[in-house]
């Protein structure tokens, strides 16, 4: 068995994630978001500070700098943010993407953490299969199906009773740790194994280089893209929702533009640079080509969340639902990314298209009168 996330297996965590969407129940967004009580359908939130303790009989989907989840969700929980402290009882599927990510809840079935530093505790039970990638993670939980680990330093000390498949830089088997199935790790030196450590089926090690420590599913990149979603949709909701439109109205077009742009920008820029009288303006067009890309990607982003509402026949109108629906986007771009060759494809011409599709509207708006009015 090799340590891989086949397209399958990302198609399906795409639908599960798009599923996510069904009616958009009850949401809310503000600074700092607490939840109590129950709540008879799927909840939506985001916000600076968002704390959820209440029994929800739907899927619960967050994201905000710090997030907080206790108490009984009967569906799904899907959250992105800064720290998160995932707690209480989940019947479905937990799908995380965190800066540091502590686990301390009984999970029914699948689990599934993009993080800087993931932290698994002993008292943690999953049901399912699970999938840990970050820089740090300590995996002292029971899991009941196969567990793969992709990190930078790897510890284990609880119980699989499936196989298990892992690749990092340093891997740790600590004592108490039990594998009931087969072992199989990837790294640049051999594992350390307390003796203590029980394996019961077989073990195998390759050796590879570890270029990447750090990376996770580019979970800090993903980060960003989610804060800076919902500042441009804040700022500019009118340009935003134009420009999706845009995307999805004339997409040859965008991507040509798009493309054009991306390529001969730069050019311009340097050769500006080149010229005493030219430098500053060519800085400053350089500045602008990477605020523009950074733009055109969110475009993107919001795109797949628009797109996939529709799939679903659902409208996607308040501010809470446009800030839910790009972050699951970038939530489920981030692991398409990892797809080998397609992976990179759909991101560079989702990046084509909303970069396109940005300057057309921008040209649209200051082309008539009252364009300011527009963008806004």
């Amino acid at each position: 068995m090799k340590y891989r996330i086949s397209i399958t297996k990302v198609l399906t965590l795409g639908l599960i994630l798009l599923v996510a969407f069904p009616c958009f129940a009850t949401s809310e967004t503000d600074e700092t978001v607490s939840r109590y009580g129950t709540v008879n359908d799927d909840f939506y939130a985001a916000g600076g500070t968002v704390n959820i303790d209440a029994n929800i009989i739907g899927d619960l989907v967050i994201s905000g700098g710090e997030l907080f989840i206790g108490n009984r969700v009967q569906g799904d929980v899907i959250a992105a943010g800064g720290s998160i402290n995932l707690g209480g009882e989940i019947l479905d599927d937990v799908r995380i993407a965190g800066g540091e990510v502590m686990i301390d809840a009984t999970i029914g079935d699948d689990l599934m953490v993009a993080g800087g530093e993931i932290k698994v505790s002993s008292t943690t039970s999953i049901g399912g299969d699970t999938w840990l990638a970050g820089g740090d993670v300590y995996m002292a939980g029971k899991v009941n199906n196969n567990l793969f680990i992709r990190a930078g330093n790897i510890r284990i000390s609880g119980t699989v009773h499936g196989d298990v498949e892992l690749e990092g830089g340093e891997i740790e088997i600590l004592e108490g740790a039990l594998i009931e199935g087969n072992l199989h790790y990837k790294s640049p030196d051999k594992a350390k194994i307390h003796p203590d450590a029980k394996i019961t089926g077989n073990l195998t090690y390759e050796q590879m280089q570890w270029d990447h420590p750090h990376r996770g599913y580019g979970i800090f990149f993903s980060l960003t893209l989610v804060v800076a979603g919902i500042v441009l949709f804040l700022i500019f909701p009118g340009f935003t929702m134009s420009a999706v439109g845009r995307v999805s109205d004339d997409p040859w077009r965008s991507l040509g533009v798009g493309f054009v742009l991306l390529v001969v920008t730069p050019v311009v820029a340097v050769l500006l640079t080149s010229i005493v009288l030219g430098v500053w303006v060519g800085l400053s067009m350089l500045a602008l080509y990477f605020v523009a890309l950074l733009t055109g990607l969110l475009i993107g982003c919001f795109f797949v969340g628009d797109w996939g509402a529709r799939r679903l026949h659902k409208n996607v109108v308040t501010t809470a639902h446009r800030i839910v629906s790009v972050t699951i986007a970038i939530i489920l771009l981030g692991f398409i990314q990892l797809i080998p060759f397609f992976g990179g494809l759909l991101l560079f011409a989702l990046l084509l298209l909303g970069l396109g599709a940005g300057i057309l509207q921008l040209h649209n708006v200051y082309s008539q009168s009252g364009g300011v009015k527009d963008v806004m």
